[in-house]
C-alpha cells in the first residue's frame, strides 16, 4: 500500500518503508501510543517495554487505557517465522501470566510506571480519579480481563484467521494490527495504523451470536451488589452469562473466585473451585451446603459436578428474584466462607511451594 501526500507542489506516492527490525516499531509505538486505539476506544497511555512475567517470558510492550484496562502488545515482523501460529500461543501465555498479578504487583514489575501513566489521564493534582483507575486496573486484572494485541508491519493470512477465530468465538480481548511506516523529506515519518482484527470482528460466514448480550437480570443483580460492594470486591467482566468477583489476596495460581452466573432457569450467587490446586478446598466447602442465605430466601447446595468434579456452592434463585435479595445473597456467600477459603487457599498454595 502507498499513501498519497498533496501539497503545494502537486501530488506525492509515498511507498512504505520496512523496519530494521522489531525494536524499531515496538520504539514507535510506545512514543505514540495513541496509534492502539481504535474507533471509539479510551486514551491509551505507555507503561513498559520488556516486561518480565518471569514463568511466560519477556512482554515487549505494556499499556493501560484510561478505563484501566491493561493492554499487553507483542511485535513481529512479518519476515519473522514467529509471526505465525506461535505467536498466538505465546501472547495468550503472557496475558495469562499478566494477570495472575494484582495491580500492586504488577506496577512493582514495573517499577512504578504503572502508577505515573494512570496519572497522566487525570493530572497530578485529581487523586480521586487516579484512585478509580487504580481500583479499575486491580479489578479487571482479578477478573481476567485484559487487550491482548499483536503488532506487526504486515498481518500473514492464516495469522489473521486465527485472530479472527478467537475474536468470534471467545470472550478473549484480542486485536491484530499493522503498522506502516511513510518517510518523507519534509513530512518526516508518518505512521499509518491498521486495525486487521478487533473484538467482536465478524466475517459473512459466521457472525457472533445475539446470545452474547448480557441479560438484564444479570445487569441489575451486578448493579446492585457492586453499589455496596467495596473496591476490591468488586463484580467485573464482559461474559453475557456471568461475573466474576476476585479476591486480590487469594494466592495465585488457585482459581478460586465468586461469581454471579445466570441460566436459562435461574440466577446465582456462587463460590467457584476451577483448578485441581484447589481441589483440596472442597471437603471444607462442602460442610457450607444446607446454611440459609439471604434470610431464608435460598439455601446454599453443594454441586461436586462442577468443572470436572471440582465443585462449587451455589444458591440458585429465579431469573425474576430481586436484584438486591441476590446481592445479598452473595454478600452473605462472601461472609460465610471468605475467611475460611483465604486461609486453605493460602496453606494448599504454601504447601506445593514447599513440594516444588
Amino acid at each position: 500500500m502507498s499513501i498519497a501526500i498533496r501539497g503545494a507542489d502537486g501530488m506525492k506516492f509515498l511507498a512504505p518503508t520496512g523496519y530494521a527490525n522489531e525494536a524499531e516499531l515496538e520504539k514507535l509505538l510506545s512514543l505514540a501510543p495513541s496509534l492502539l486505539q481504535a474507533a471509539d476506544d479510551t486514551s491509551v497511555a505507555f507503561v513498559s517495554s520488556q516486561v518480565d512475567l518471569r514463568d511466560s517470558g519477556i512482554l515487549d510492550l505494556l499499556f493501560v487505557n484510561a478505563d484501566g484496562l491493561p493492554i499487553a502488545v507483542e511485535v513481529k515482523l512479518a519476515r519473522n517465522a514467529q509471526a505465525r501460529r506461535e505467536v498466538v500461543a505465546q501472547a495468550i501465555d503472557y496475558l495469562s501470566s499478566l494477570t495472575n498479578l494484582t495491580v500492586d504487583e504488577l506496577d512493582a514489575r514495573v517499577d512504578g510506571k504503572l502508577e505515573t501513566a494512570l496519572r497522566l489521564f487525570s493530572g497530578a493534582d485529581a487523586e480521586d480519579e487516579f484512585e478509580r483507575r487504580w481500583q479499575s486496573v486491580g479489578a479487571n486484572l482479578r477478573a481476567g480481563l485484559a487487550r491482548l494485541v499483536v503488532a506487526l508491519d504486515e498481518a500473514p493470512s492464516d495469522l489473521e484467521r486465527i485472530f479472527r477465530f478467537l475474536a468470534r468465538t471467545s470472550d478473549l480481548d484480542v486485536q491484530l494490527m499493522t503498522v506502516q511506516r511513510f518517510v518523507d523529506a519534509t513530512a518526516g515519518e508518518v505512521l499509518v495504523p491498521l486495525f486487521v482484527v478487533t473484538p467482536g470482528s465478524q466475517d459473512h460466514v459466521a457472525p457472533a451470536p445475539a446470545s452474547r448480550v448480557s441479560p438484564p437480570e444479570l445487569l441489575a443483580v451486578v448493579v446492585a451488589y457492586n453499589e455496596k460492594a467495596p473496591g476490591h470486591l468488586q463484580a467485573v467482566g464482559t461474559s453475557s452469562s456471568y461475573r466474576q468477583i476476585r479476591p486480590p489476596n487469594w494466592p495465585p495460581g488457585m482459581r478460586t473466585h465468586y461469581e454471579f452466573r445466570q441460566t436459562s432457569q435461574q440466577i446465582a450467587a456462587e463460590l467457584h473451585i476451577e483448578s485441581d490446586a484447589a481441589r483440596p478446598l472442597a471437603e471444607m466447602l462442602h460442610a457450607f451446603a444446607g446454611k440459609p442465605i439471604a434470610g431464608g430466601a435460598s439455601t446454599l447446595i453443594w454441586d461436586q459436578t462442577w468443572n470436572s468434579g471440582r465443585g462449587r456452592l451455589t444458591a440458585p434463585f429465579s431469573p425474576g428474584a430481586a436484584p438486591q435479595i441476590l446481592a445479598q445473597a452473595m454478600q452473605d456467600l462472601i461472609n460465610l466462607t471468605f475467611e475460611a477459603t483465604q486461609s486453605r487457599l493460602r496453606a494448599l498454595y504454601n504447601e506445593s511451594k514447599t513440594a516444588g
